[in-house]
């Protein structure tokens, strides 16, 4: 099924204008979940280091406390502006002990009866005493709640320490919140929650080490990381870091599905410009094929009225919107169209000039076959008596020697002129054959007899090779001898001496016979095959000096064929001899009644 032009170049400048729209899809479709995780992977880890820079300006603020209430000499309870200053902090008890865990100086930031340090928590602390301040994880304190204990050794008989409540990192988790279920947490040195969105875990100061990003934080490493939460039971991504002076880690999670479902919006964007896209790209394109196709379109149909036989159908006028180099193809076709009008008229003229030419040709030659076969055969007959010296001796050999030449001349020269009148006939249509009922066998053998003469003359040898009984031909007797003689005639002109000349005959698979002329001689190239085929071809080579011919014989042996419905073929290669074979037809096969 054949499609409009208009059709074709609509779906074409369509799928050019679809392709990058698809493309930017399939593009934003693929990317969109990585941009948001990207954009994620930034955002969140920069919130963890803000966080972990908070917690460390804390911790800070901690130490310098800490550093104050142990340079002061007397018991007290805080008052004024160092209390609220401490309230803020989260410090609720400092305490100076011995070695013997006596206290010795105890300064409390809440009121009097609120429980202290007790045996059981000093004892969980003295693992920690360094000359430096160290803090401890997160434990429970005498009242059971949240605590996180600061010690140091001062000198060489005390150990300064402060229970540090945790508000201040509860209230600092709580603030950092985004999108539906972002969140941040704060764990411990060793993994226990001190500040989560689940309050169960902050009271209980539950581990959870096993989670990715806190075994990370407990590495001590900085990064952002995708893994399932216990928590949530959900698939999230979080930024993580920690805090280098205390060991505590921050973690700032999202869940994954609402990244997804950011994706999820751009992608439909994405589609819908997409499919906006393709349907204005297809209306575009169908106006912009219209207005290419319309000349064309009307050219088409200018020439078809033309065809027609509607010879004065032109171009009309296109629109002033159509693109210049279709005017001027318009403007192309109406000239070429008046000036084959114009030529048709003198084409006219030429081919009844040319036809009157071919008639007084063929006239011509009529005449002139009549005109120079009579004083030929006269000049042969004559030739021949002097030749035979049928009247008595000549009287010089010399005489008789001339006589020869003669005849030979003339035999030559009326050959030619036959060959002249066949070519002519058949390239002018006016050849017909008359079909007989031929002997392939016999004619074989005939023309075998009629030229061993003159392949023995050239040292040559021609045989025969028929090894089966084959069926008889319909077809002109005369011009299959002819055509046979030709190809005979030429293979032992051809054929240098000690050569060989095989004449065979075969009935092909499909009914058909082939009739085959195969030399030893010099063989042909390509390139000769062609020349030897045109009328007055002939071939140069070594041997072409001193053969007589016209080049008329394989041109006539294969128009020849062609009349009888038949091919000639040829194959040969320069030094490797050449094979000519005729095929006649199967139609040309007689049947033989059993």
């Amino acid at each position: 099924m054949k499609i409009k032009l208009r059709y074709v170049l609509t779906i074409a400048f369509t799928i050019v204008a679809v392709v990058p729209l698809m493309f930017l899809g399939f593009w934003v479709e693929r990317t969109a979940l990585n941009k948001e995780i990207d954009a994620v992977w930034e955002k969140h880890l920069l919130l963890a280091d803000h966080t972990a820079a908070l917690l460390e300006r804390y911790a800070h603020n901690l130490e310098n406390a800490f550093e104050y209430f142990t340079s002061l000499k007397d018991d007290a309870v805080l008052e004024g502006a160092s209390l609220l200053v401490v309230k803020q902090l989260g410090i609720r008890h400092f305490c100076i002990v011995d070695n013997n865990a006596r206290i010795v100086r105890d300064i409390r930031a809440e009121p009097a009866g609120t429980p202290g340090f007790n045996m059981a928590i000093l004892k969980t602390l003295m693992p920690l005493v360094h000359n430096r301040i160290a803090y401890s994880p997160v434990m429970a304190g005498p009242a059971g709640e949240p605590t996180i204990y600061m010690v140091r050794r001062i000198g060489k008989n005390r150990i300064a320490l402060a229970a540090i409540k945790t508000e201040y990192l509860v209230r600092l988790q709580q603030a950092i919140a985004f999108g539906q279920r972002g969140h941040a947490a704060i764990v411990d040195q060793k993994g226990n929650v001190i500040a989560h969105p689940n309050d169960g875990w902050r009271r209980s100061m539950k581990n959870i080490a096993d989670v990715e990003p806190v075994k990370r934080m407990l590495a001590k490493e900085r990064g952002v990381v995708r893994f399932y939460s216990p928590a949530m039971h959900m698939e999230m991504i979080s930024g993580y870091t920690t805090v280098a002076q205390t060991g505590w880690g921050v973690m700032v999670p999202q869940p994954m599905d609402e990244l997804v479902a950011k994706a999820y919006d751009v992608k439909r964007i994405a589609l819908i410009i997409a499919a906006f896209g393709i349907v204005a790209a297809a209306f575009l394109s169908w106006i912009f094929a219209k207005r290419l196709t319309q000349p064309i379109e009307a050219v088409q149909m200018t020439a078809q009225r033309i065809a027609a036989g509607k010879l004065h159908s032109r171009v009309p006028p296109l629109s002033r919107l159509a693109a210049s180099d279709l005017t001027e193809l318009a403007d192309d076709f109406n000239d070429m169209a008046n000036r084959i009008q114009s030529d048709q008229k003198a084409l006219a003229t030429a081919l009844s000039r040319a036809q009157r030419a071919d008639q007084a040709k063929t006239r011509f030659l009529a005449n002139m076959s009549h005109e120079l076969r009579t004083p030929l055969n006269a000049i042969i007959g004559f030739s021949e008596t002097i030749e035979n010296q049928l009247f008595g001796p000549a009287g010089n050999q010399r005489y008789v020697d001339y006589a020869s030449d003669i005849r030979q001349s003339g035999q030559h020269l009326l050959s030619i002129i036959n060959y002249i009148l066949d070519l002519s006939k058949i390239e002018g249509d006016n050849i017909t054959i008359e079909d007989d009922v031929v002997d392939v066998g016999a004619l074989v053998r005939s023309v075998h007899t009629m030229l061993k003469r003159a392949a023995e003359d050239g040292h040559v040898t021609l045989s025969v090779d028929m090894r089966n009984h084959l069926p008889r031909v319909r077809g002109s007797e005369v011009k299959l001898k002819q055509i046979l003689v030709n190809l005979v005639s030429n293979a032992v002109k051809y054929t240098p001496a000690n050569g060989t000349v095989v004449i065979s005959a075969r009935q092909e698979p499909g009914g058909g016979i082939a009739i085959s002329v195969r030399d030893t001689g010099i063989g042909m190239s390509k390139a000769d095959q062609t020349t030897a085929l045109l009328p007055f071809g002939r071939v140069e080579n070594e041997m072409s000096a001193r053969v007589n011919g016209a080049g008329l014989g394989l041109p006539l042996a294969k128009r020849f064929v062609e009349v009888h419905g038949g091919q000639l073929e040829i194959e040969s290669e320069r030094g490797a001899g050449t094979t000519v074979t005729v095929h006649l037809p199967a139609g040309r096969t007689i049947a033989e009644v059993a």
